[in-house]
Parts: structure tokens; sequence; C-alpha cells
């Protein structure tokens, strides 16, 4: 009991206060909880919503905007292992309780209504949901350089490394089969939402902070660049007929045959400040979270087909999405003020992303969310 008390002794007493441990100290386990909800509509490469674009049927010209709205709530477990003072591994796993996905669309110039509406509405019934487990993450951080923050001392900053291998658990999206289908003759395909991508990713991390006291307060700054790749792998692409005029599904699907999606590298960054409102107890921290997708390649027996997967009217695979964050941090770890026999940290955050040129061909989500965490020693 006594080695317990004092290793939460080490990271809670010293002069940093923080609560973004990235490492913990050894044989000490870390284990956070989270549930979060976000909203979003899909945003085109503009300011406007959803996706534009034309489309002949026989010999009449439509202009169509497309619109999705989605909607998810998820919750995280998150276990972290200090294997040595500067070396820690970490374990994801979520869990998404409800994803659910509305559409809809709105047709221009279109002499003859039903013709693309009832096309629309094979290809893109509505609404849809799901829900299952996600891409399980494994990773391991090493401080490379200077002191973390749990241990404190004369130098005030830390720099980090971090790699992580991303698991394909969800699902991806159903084949595509003719003879699939349900009572209204759709394609079951059209029907199901896909959790993930079905693509395993390899992610390296450069990350770090720098702290500072001043007026009785601490602040601290973390920093994070992280690029990741992805393996090249077979999918299953959501037919539409927006590959080939007047063509059924199961000729699209016919055309094309197996396709294999090599995703670009994936680029991340984030910048974070925080301030302690209240010693030892309350934290406040704001920043911006980034990422960045490059287009992706598609390989199949349609070359034409396998470019409008990466890139066409209205659509594009290379996207972007940047957010704002704030979170309030109530923390219960120094043992001469702690509530309660357990040690605890709660976060309370809320994020929303930029417009458009910062946030394109992605989903434009509003979330907050809720986190417990609490540390204990490994005997």
């Amino acid at each position: 009991m006594k080695s317990f008390l004092y290793a939460l002794f080490l990271i809670i007493s010293s002069s940093i206060f923080a609560q973004t441990h990235f490492t913990i100290p050894q044989n000490v386990w870390r284990t956070s909880f989270k549930s979060d909800h976000s909203v979003g509509k899909w945003r085109g490469n503009s300011i406007s919503d959803g996706l534009k674009y034309k489309y002949r049927v026989d010999t009449t010209n439509f202009e169509v905007e497309q619109f999705f709205n989605r909607s998810i709530s998820r919750n995280l477990l998150k276990l972290e292992y200090g294997f040595t003072d500067k070396a820690t591994l970490m374990l994801e796993i979520p869990i998404v309780s409800n994803l659910q996905e509305e559409r809809s669309w709105k047709i221009s110039y279109d002499p003859l209504p039903q013709k693309l509406d009832s096309l629309l509405n094979f290809y893109y019934p509505k609404p849809t949901n799901n829900s299952g487990l996600s891409d399980i993450t494994l990773g391991l951080n090493f401080l490379i350089r200077g002191v973390p923050a749990w241990r404190g001392g004369k130098q005030r900053y830390s720099l980090y490394t971090g790699f992580d291998m991303v698991f394909p658990f969800a699902q991806d999206l159903k084949k595509f089969d003719s003879k699939s289908i349900d009572s209204n003759s759709t394609p079951l395909q059209f029907k199901h939402l896909p959790i993930g991508e079905g693509l395993t990713e390899l992610r390296v991390r450069v990350f770090g902070e720098f702290y500072r006291k001043g007026w009785g307060r601490l602040l601290n700054m973390n920093w994070s660049f992280g690029v990741s790749s992805f393996q090249k792998n077979i999918v299953n692409p959501p037919i539409t007929f927006l590959w080939m005029e007047n063509a059924s599904a199961d000729s699209i699907a016919q055309s094309i045959g197996d396709v294999t999606r090599k995703k670009s590298p994936q680029v991340n960054g984030s910048i974070k400040i925080q301030l302690e409102l209240v010693p030892k107890r309350v934290f406040v921290s704001t920043g911006l979270n980034s990422q960045f997708n490059g287009r992706d390649q598609f390989f199949s027996k349609n070359s034409t087909i396998s470019k409008l997967m990466a890139k066409r009217d209205g659509f594009d695979s290379q996207n972007m999405l940047t957010t704002q964050f704030v979170k309030f941090n109530f923390v219960n770890l120094d043992p001469f003020i702690m509530l309660g026999p357990l040690p605890f940290e709660l976060e309370l955050g809320a994020s929303w992303f930029l417009p458009y040129p910062l946030t394109y061909h992605n989903f434009a989500n509003v979330a907050s969310w809720v986190q417990i965490s609490s540390y204990f020693q490994s005997w």
C-alpha cells in the first residue's frame, strides 16, 4: 500500500500539476473511459454543404445537390501502462453505440423530377444506421529528451516520439451483391453504413510540451505532429450511378471487378495551451487539431471508374478537417486534498470545425465529450 501511494505521489506532487502526462511512471496503470457524441454535415470544396454535380439521363441534364448529415455516439476505453519511466504502452478500444446518416438532395433544372429522384432513392436509401466495435489502436510513447511533467525539475520541457498501429476491427462496407436485397429489392450494400475503412494504419508521431509558472499558476503548451501510412488492400467501393450513365448497379459492379485502394498518407497536427485556474484542482485548455489526406488511388478493371472513385465532379478523396476545442479538467490527484479514496481526473470538452479552406470534402463535426481517468499501481 505504501508503494502504491508513493507512486501516485510521484505523479501528483511535482511542481507540474498538468493532466497531459504522455508517459507515466514505471508499473503504474492509467485507465480512461470517454463518452462522446458528434454531429456534422458533409462539406465540399466550398462554404456550401453537400455535393454538387451535373448528371445526364437519356437526353435530360440535371443539376443535383446531395446532402449527408451524420451523427455518432461512441465510447472509448483507453489503457496505459508505464513499462519504464520513459516508455508507456497504450491500448485504445472504441465502441460505436450509434452511427446514423441521413441523406437528402435537391434537383434543379429537372423537367422530369421522377427520373433522377427515383434513381437517388434507389442508390441512397434514408436513413441508415449502424453500431459495433471500431478500429483498435496499440501504441507506444517514448520520452527522448527533457523531463516528463509528472517528475518536474529544472527543465521545463519534454520531447517524445510515439508509434501506433491501428487494426481494422470495424465493419467496412459490404460487398455489392445484386442478389443480396431487402424486401423492397434494394441491395443491402446501399443501406449499409460502414464504421471503418478496412485498412491497417501505421502512425509515427513527434510531440512535446513546454511549461512555466507565472502569477502562481501553471501555463503549458503541448504540440504534436504525426504521419500515417496505410496498408494497400482490396476494398468494397460503394456502387453509384455516377460512375456510368444508363447502366444498372449490377453492370457497374461487373465492370470494375475487384478494387484495390491505396490510401494517401495522412498528416496530423495539433497544438494546445493549458492554464491552471484553481491550483492543483481545475485546468482549462484550448487548441486546434488538423488532419490532411492526399488523393487516394484505386485500381480496378475499369480505369475510368478507378479515377472517378478518387475524384469526380463534386467529390475528391483529398480532404482536410480542422477543429478547435475547449476542455475543462477537474483533478483529484493530490493526496493532501483528494476527495474520496481513489485518485481520478474528470474532463469535459467540446469541439467544432473550422470552415473552408480548413475543412473540406469531409464531415464538419460539432462534438462534446466527458472522460474520467484514474491511476493504479501494478504490484
